[in-house]
């Protein structure tokens, strides 16, 4: 894939397209807590839920936790990472602070977080080609390198589900995954530009085609319809 999104023939942003290269490459690169090839297992399991029967079971159940099963999976990954990724791809709406502590307590609070980190990102990026009618990218190739698995010093108890950065100046969708700073970013990156394309986040008079109160409007309906924790 070229990043150009040419043969959708609509006029997009080539910034679309700079944003949606580069947040690619890092999301297959190593991360704080998990190795690139980790990662790049984590976006494969994203695609693999979309077409998972115990994914679509749960979600058309009363409750996700009626059903039993195994997940359409690669097996590449622990058994909680996969139900993590699945879960938080096709069903976000209903995860419980239980299920995510017992996920945590398996693969740890770090690891958790940059998983959340990559899932959402793929998530932007994949649903953008699909909502122009065209093929999503191919999964970067795995970066080398070794985990550092450092953790952050300002970052403590916030009354979240997990550790979050201590500066109450930060948004919450973005605090909620500051644990990891550099998945962090990287979900800045994309999110901060598919909303507001960075810089404007805070003008509240935009001149583009929709103006601040109309994109808001848009935000709030589409959080609502996913049942958006925030």
């Amino acid at each position: 894939m070229d990043w150009t999104y040419s043969d959708t023939g609509l006029d997009v942003l080539t910034d679309y397209s700079k944003v949606h290269a580069s947040v690619w490459q890092q999301l297959g690169s190593c991360g704080t807590w998990w190795s690139g090839l980790e990662r790049v297992a984590i976006m494969a399991e994203v695609r693999s839920a979309h077409g998972c029967g115990l994914c679509r079971d749960r979600k058309q159940a009363l409750t996700p936790y009626a059903v039993d099963g195994a997940h359409s999976s690669g097996n590449r990954l622990s058994g909680s990472a996969v139900e993590a990724v699945h879960r938080i791809t096709t069903d976000p709406g209903r995860i419980t602070r239980p299920w995510a502590e017992a996920i945590i307590d398996d693969i740890g609070e770090e690891s958790y977080v940059e998983l959340v980190a990559v899932v959402c990102t793929q998530f932007a990026v994949d649903g953008f080609a699909e909502a122009l009618g065209t093929e999503v990218a191919a999964l970067p190739s795995p970066g080398v390198g070794v985990p550092s698995r450092i953790r952050p010093d300002d970052v403590g108890d916030v009354g979240a589900w997990v550790a979050q950065s201590l500066d109450k100046t930060m948004a919450n969708v973005t605090r909620a995954v500051s644990l990891v700073p550099d998945a962090s970013a990287i979900w800045r990156e994309v999110s901060g530009f598919h909303y507001s394309r960075g810089s404007e986040f805070l003008d509240l008079v935009w001149d583009r085609a929709l103006t601040r109160p109309q994109v808001e409007v848009v935000a709030s309906t589409v959080s609502t319809v996913n049942e958006c924790f925030y």
